[in-house]
């Protein structure tokens, strides 16, 4: 067993995971279900929860933001996860590509933009997406995950969507699932009674707009990032790759549109893989989801702990806030499964963190 990584259930390919060819992705995209007040740490304000993926991304590739000057933590210092992420990648050297499926402001760096991109509505007033886009940026996702995945043993997938758990909620309650105490949060307390109402409005949309197939009702009540997603890992399956879905909750909506377009997908070739944080907060969910729909999938999550950091910021997550995001659990569960040591991992997030903000937060 390796230090800092727990297998919940499944089997793990070590031998292709911790030799073979990986190619890091990360999807980015925006909704504007993150301006309702209150239902997403990922900004300074609502509006500010726009720029997240973005400033995310442009941060994981340039070590700093391009479009703003801005630091990319909370006002109180908790830093965007992709610090783990980023952190995990320059220990590792493995490559990696951003996806833009629907970002409200384009990042300033190298990606692969799927020509559909658009970015979501807020979903309690108005469809998620324009008639016709989820079907379209599916298809877009699938190509680019085949392609990826004929070059490649295994194809990580992370994302940056504000207010994901909510649309995947939405997802998860239109196709069926018991879904209010499925999702996590980015809050230490997480906000279920404003993701319920917004969720039931949502629904109430598909009650006046019948929805025949999984693209029709992501179009009412999804975002682009979700079915880009499961079109990129269903592509990339069909090439011979492995998949790791790197992430927290919202990647059970990945799941279920991956199951509801092909029922038949190889669920060995699929590692779902998350912080111990989410495992924390909603462990149990994740893996009734899995052993009921879904049995064949790993679980597996990364055992990262900030108790002893020096960092207020860092030391937040423990307290349950942030907990997962832009592929971090996923990310540096194969940074340990690849030989880096685990205080090699936790002390260069800890290096990082403080080129970041110095000592003004500890």
């Amino acid at each position: 067993m390796v230090k800092g990584i727990n297998v919940v259930s499944g089997e793990i390919p070590w031998d292709v995971i911790s030799r073979g060819r990986i190619l890091a992705t990360y999807v980015v995209g925006s909704t504007k279900t993150s301006l309702i007040p209150n239902i997403s740490i990922a900004g300074s304000m609502p509006i500010a929860t726009l720029f997240t993926p973005t400033l995310d991304v442009e941060y994981l590739v340039l070590g700093k933001p391009a479009t703003l000057d801005l630091i990319p933590t909370t006002p109180n210092g908790i830093p965007t996860p992709a610090i783990i992420t980023r952190v995990a990648l320059i220990l590792t050297g493995i490559p990696h590509l951003i996806i833009d499926s629907g970002s409200y402001i384009e990042p300033l760096i190298p990606k692969i933009v799927l020509p559909s991109r658009s970015v979501g509505g807020r979903i309690d007033v108005e469809p998620a997406l324009p008639p016709g886009t989820s079907l379209r940026l599916f298809n877009e996702a699938f190509h680019v995950g085949s392609t990826l995945g004929s070059l490649t043993n295994v194809l990580l997938i992370g994302e940056s969507i504000p207010a994901g758990t909510t649309t995947a909620m939405a997802i998860l309650c239109a196709l069926g699932f018991k879904c209010h105490e499925m999702v996590s949060s980015s809050l230490k307390s997480n906000p279920v009674e404003i993701k319920e109402h917004v969720v039931n409005e949502a629904i109430k949309r598909l009650e006046s707009h019948p929805a025949q197939d999984v693209f029709k009702v992501n179009d009412l009540i999804g975002d682009p990032v979700h079915i880009s997603i499961a079109g990129m890992a269903l592509g990339a399956i069909t090439s011979g790759s492995y998949v790791v879905l790197a992430g927290g909750t919202q990647m059970m909506a990945v799941l279920a549109i991956m199951g509801r377009v092909k029922p038949g997908f190889d669920q060995r070739s699929l590692i779902y893989a998350t912080t111990k944080w989410i495992i924390k907060d909603r462990g149990k969910e994740i893996l009734n989801f899995l052993s009921s729909e879904f049995p064949y999938v790993a679980l597996v999550y990364s055992e990262l702990d900030f108790k002893d950091s020096p960092f207020g910021g860092l030391k937040a997550y423990e307290e349950g806030y942030v907990k997962e995001g832009v592929g971090a659990g996923g990310t540096s569960f194969i940074a340990l499964a690849r030989g880096i040591r685990y205080d090699e991992l936790i002390s260069s997030i800890y290096s990082e963190y403080s080129r970041l903000v110095g000592d003004k937060y500890a």
